[in-house]
């Protein structure tokens, strides 16, 4: 049934990505702030003879485009505007502004354990390690200090003459973490197609509930992704969709749908005398 609705929220959406070997869910977003789906025709006049109006006109493009902002975050969100593949395992993650106060030995004990987890390519964990001093702010020499680590312990040994027993350190340096999640960027990969749905479920006055459904069957990444971080305020991320052609045999792009999928259970009464 066509039948006039209003729309009262945003729904959910889910991408698909678009495989060889068939579609796999990619990235849902459930939390959803707003929704945008922009439909756009590119028409050019066509003129002919000494009139000043056009006598027909031409389509020359057509371009669906989704814009949708999630509250939460997500790596997929990064994999789908990237391209690159989510993997998760053991992985080397960064504490910076580590405060510690020199003891009497002129030692600090780190909160992490160095991490002892070489990764291709990158600066060994134990080479990461910088400290500098909160008073002055200047960084203490590499060759001034020792780094060892005996099972989960980290002692660092500060040998410099600057450096005084009840002074704070600021350390910065690598450790290990068990199960990490990494989204690589790398620099020859793009966007991959991917298959879109949004639907939603909307109460109406009339007890109904109304729904509808939009449907792309190739769209690619478009734009830019922000990680908006700002002090006292919830971040939030959004993904711009551009539609592609699938160049399926029946020509289809997509298809949007309305249907009814229930009424209110709560019958109309009132208190009223027997």
């Amino acid at each position: 049934m066509n039948r006039k609705m209003v729309i009262k929220g945003v729904g959910t959406l889910l991408a698909k990505r678009i495989c060889p070997d068939g579609e796999k869910e990619l990235i849902t977003l459930g939390t959803l702030q707003d929704l945008r789906i922009d439909l756009a025709t590119e028409i050019d006049d066509v003129f002919g003879g000494d009139g000043l109006f056009a006598i027909d006109n031409i389509v020359t493009s057509k371009s669906i485009t989704i814009t949708g902002t999630d509250a939460k975050f997500d790596l997929n969100a990064i994999s789908l505007m990237m391209g690159s593949n989510v993997t998760s395992g053991e992985g080397n993650a960064w504490s910076l502004n580590e405060k510690h106060t020199v003891q009497s030995n002129k030692t600090i004990v780190l909160k992490h354990p160095i991490s002892d987890l070489q990764l291709p390519y990158e600066l060994h964990p134990e080479e990461s390690i910088t400290l500098r001093l909160e008073r002055n702010n200047k960084v203490i020499p590499r060759d001034y200090f020792t780094v060892e680590t005996s099972g989960d312990i980290t002692t660092v040994t500060i040998d410099h003459s600057d450096v005084k027993i009840g002074d704070v350190v600021i350390a910065a340096y690598q450790y290990k973490v068990d199960n990490m999640s990494v989204a690589d960027i790398l620099a020859d990969e793009v966007p991959f197609p991917v298959h879109v749905i949004h639907h939603g479920s909307f109460q109406q006055k009339d007890g109904t509930k109304q729904d509808i459904e939009t449907e792309l069957y190739a769209c690619q990444a478009r734009g830019t992704f922000s990680i908006d971080a700002q002090r006292a305020t919830a971040s939030t991320s959004a993904i711009e969709l551009q539609i592609l052609d699938p160049e399926r045999p029946d020509g289809k792009i997509g298809s949007i749908k309305r249907y009814q999928s229930g009424e209110s259970k709560t019958d109309c009464k009132v208190d009223e005398l027997g």
